[in-house]
């Protein structure tokens, strides 16, 4: 029996090794096991951390845009004012055009804008010039509508007179301003 006593004896111990090894294995896993689960972690804060930035930024350029959008308007009213005062010294609209080096449709954009612009703040109509005197001095007339009518610029319903300068019949270029 001593034999069997030695088997024995030597296999518990084999199973106790096994255990303790199974254990710390285990062990060993789960300390494993939490380390990846901390690393998933930060990993999954990394992405919310770049969501967030990429957030901010988009927030940003959308501001900037505004803020461009808003300049640019600006200068376009200012470009609008420059084809107004054109038009008011009776240059035909072909004729800016071509001194600007844009298209014909742009220059009548920009004039119906600054025409917009003053209807708003409640003069009717554009600019016309008529040229008098011996010098060929220019002086402001009044404002025209798309008729034709000529009034005065300070609203006083009185006709100002003088002629549109961009028809055919008035000596211009045939292209009205």
């Amino acid at each position: 029996m001593a034999g069997k006593v030695k088997k024995s004896a030597a296999a518990l111990a084999a199973r106790r090794r096994a255990m303790a090894r199974a254990l710390e294995l285990n062990a060993e896993r789960l300390q494993r096991e939490r380390e990846l689960t901390d690393l998933a972690a930060d990993f999954l804060e990394t992405r919310e951390l770049e969501g967030d930035v990429v957030a901010e930024l988009e927030a940003q350029i959308a501001q900037l845009r505004a803020e461009a959008a808003e300049r640019c308007e600006g200068l376009r009213r200012e470009g609008a004012q420059v084809v107004a005062a054109m038009v008011g010294r009776n240059e035909g609209v072909g004729r800016i055009a071509r001194r600007l080096g844009v298209g014909v449709g742009e220059v009548r954009e920009l004039r119906d804008a600054a025409a917009g612009a003053r209807e708003r703040e409640g003069v009717r109509g554009r600019p016309v010039v008529d040229r008098v005197g011996e010098g060929g001095g220019v002086r402001a007339v009044g404002v025209a509508d798309r008729v034709g009518f000529v009034g005065p610029v300070d609203g006083s319903g009185a006709g100002g007179g003088g002629v549109l300068g961009g028809g055919a019949a008035a000596g211009g270029d045939g292209v009205w301003a």
